[in-house]
């Protein structure tokens, strides 16, 4: 009885932390093209900001074609470049995935 009530807590537990850890790396991926661009005006500050609210809003394509946008028409540091490649990576998944969650959910 208490091996199955700790098998049980444990898997609950692994549960957990595989389900918080894309979380955490969405927000780390995030604070990341923030800390990339905190010298910029507040202008690009806000650009930068805005991008973010529609990634966080699921508007994948949108954020994904103002990160586009962004690379094509400044010249961005190595490590502003390295933030918006990772978060365009993040977000294509997380369309991806919200995509494929969509065609299971209909079949």
């Amino acid at each position: 009885m208490f091996g199955k009530i700790a098998i049980l807590a444990l898997g609950l537990l692994v549960f957990i932390v595989v389900s918080s850890c894309g979380e955490t790396e969405k927000t780390h991926d995030q604070d990341r093209l923030t800390y990339s661009f905190r010298n910029e005006s507040p202008e690009m500050q806000q650009h930068v900001a805005t991008i973010l609210a529609e990634a966080k809003e699921q508007k994948y394509q949108t954020a994904m074609n103002k990160l586009a946008l962004l690379s094509a028409t400044r010249t961005l540091t190595h490590e502003q470049n390295n933030a918006v490649e990772i978060l365009v990576k993040q977000l294509r998944y997380d369309m991806e995935e919200e995509i494929f969650q969509q065609q299971s959910q209909q079949e």
